[in-house]
């Protein structure tokens, strides 16, 4: 690949096979594709190259969409697998009212930009960012800046969750949502950036129903894309759905991307199908800390909008690679064994879900819940040139007989050769390009090395869990709404 990674003429890339439109059309041809001004012009067969276009053969490659990552938490890309073995609980007492409090802007800039870089590398060029460690107006201008210099398009929301610290900030959910204003008014003007705006809601449980309520009108009224943590918890006894009190109470509405969904049940879906609402499931954090079974066939087949996300890189890796195969094993496995128990393996007429229906989630059915399905998420004419290039010529992906399954079932990480923003080529030849790639393992190193410190002067970087975290009293609520136990303990509580 040799293209000018900021060309401004068009180019045309020869001789790739590509996944065209939707994936779940499976339509894969050889053909060629002309970018220019960083949208798709021509697809088609022998295209003539008009003059002063630049013509690159790609003969070796398949072309797909960039993937779209539908749930992240960039600033955690601080604590690189640091979760991997934590429940849900060890996440909360450790990242969530611990870890977070140590990140200065610097830190919450650091890991957004070498998150967003890493997905880049990966083969993602669209994503959200759910950026819920913000403890000064300062914390957010760092998450900003650090998703827009990445280069990689999507949703920044900004987090009304309120970290308890001796000396906050922000002393009243108010205090955010005019600082949410400022952040809308002064790094979002415009609604068709390669960035756009959102925000992202406190968990109940976490807040009290009417703050939460009003975090949901915020989002309406700064016409943004409205991110929640939606249905996320099974408890001993059952709970109240997310879904019912919202619709109930009238906030349910388009715009809304509802992420894990686990405990969610058919009459919940059918409110967000109707509402024009998205889900989100993130596999790997689901299924490892005990939240519980996806909710991507369920949803997918009440006709709500569904994708798929990595969630958090203190856990695993922006790889939507892996997340495909695991969504299609697990959904499988679930779906099946109910069928087989009865009539046996032979009973099964069709598996569960197929591997063009993962690629969806990964790819246009991400972007549709982003609100971006008509700029990403497909290689159509008229589309953002986000592509990804596959370097075909490896024993690994020869004598392929269906190109939709081998991107699914056999292709990682290490065959993304190329990568495409907007007609920029921000990865080629298996790298990201140097000056993306030293500045954010730089940031990388300099956030990590802070972060290792200072948690392990403040006792280490797991910690023991309370006696206190998976009891009510984990939930308990001041008067104000705020969630006194899921931040710096109270004085008094540490002198204990």
């Amino acid at each position: 690949m040799t293209a000018n990674p900021r060309a401004s003429g068009p180019t045309l890339y020869r001789g790739a096979q590509v996944v065209l439109g939707d994936p779940r059309l499976r339509d894969v041809r050889r053909v060629d594709v002309e970018v220019r001004d960083g949208v798709i012009t021509r697809i088609g067969e022998r295209l003539d190259a008009t003059p002063g276009t630049e013509v690159i053969d790609v003969s070796w490659a398949w072309i797909m969409p960039g993937m779209v990552d539908g749930h992240h938490h960039l600033w955690q890309s601080t604590m690189r697998a640091l979760t991997s073995d934590f429940t849900l609980d060890d996440y909360f007492w450790t990242i969530r009212r611990n870890h977070s409090a140590l990140h200065r802007p610097i830190d919450v800039y650091n890991g957004t930009l070498g998150g967003a870089a890493a997905m880049l590398d990966a083969g993602v060029t669209a994503t959200v960012d759910f950026s819920h460690c913000i403890l000064t107006p300062e914390h957010a201008d760092a998450g900003v800046a650090g998703f827009r210099e990445s280069g990689i398009r999507g949703v920044w929301c900004y987090g009304f969750y309120n970290q308890p610290l001796d000396e906050p900030y922000f002393t009243t959910p108010e205090g955010r949502y005019r600082d949410a204003r400022r952040v809308r008014a002064e790094h979002f003007p415009s609604d068709d950036d390669r960035v756009r705006f959102g925000v992202a809601l406190t968990e109940t449980g976490r807040a009290a129903f009417d703050q939460i309520a009003d975090e949901i009108r915020m989002g309406r009224e700064l016409d943004g894309l409205v991110h929640a943590h939606t249905n996320t918890r099974y408890r001993a006894g059952g709970q109240p759905s997310d879904i019912r009190q919202w619709h109930e109470a009238g906030l349910i509405w388009e715009r809304q991307l509802h992420a894990h969904c686990n405990t969610s049940d058919a009459e919940d879906l059918k409110i967000l199908a109707d509402a024009g609402c998205a889900v989100s499931s993130t596999p790997e954090t689901e299924l490892g800390m005990g939240i519980g079974h996806l909710i991507v066939r369920a949803a997918d087949q009440a006709g709500v909008t569904t994708g798929l996300g990595a969630d958090i890189q203190s856990n695993n890796g922006p790889d939507l690679f892996a997340a495909m195969r695991l969504t299609l094993g697990s959904e499988r496995g679930r779906y099946h064994q109910p069928v087989i128990e009865e009539a046996g393996t032979s009973g099964l007429e069709s598996v569960a879900l197929r591997t063009e229906d993962v690629l969806h989630f990964a790819t246009l059915g991400s972007a549709r819940g982003l609100g971006l399905g008509d700029v990403c998420g497909s290689i159509e004419v008229g589309k953002a040139a986000d592509l990804v290039f596959i370097r075909t010529d490896t024993p690994r992906l020869r004598a392929v007989t269906d190109v939709i399954n081998a991107i699914v079932m056999h292709v990682t990480v290490a065959d993304v050769d190329t990568v495409l923003v907007g007609g920029e080529v921000v990865k080629r030849d298996g790298r990201l390009n140097a000056p993306l790639r030293d500045k954010a393992i730089a940031a990388l190193d300099e956030s990590g090395d802070w972060i290792r410190e200072s948690a392990h002067a403040r006792g280490g970087l797991r910690l023991e869990l309370p006696s206190w975290m998976g009891t009510p009293a984990e939930h308990h609520l001041s008067n104000s709404g705020v969630d006194l136990r899921l931040g710096t303990p109270a004085r008094d509580e540490r002198d204990a």
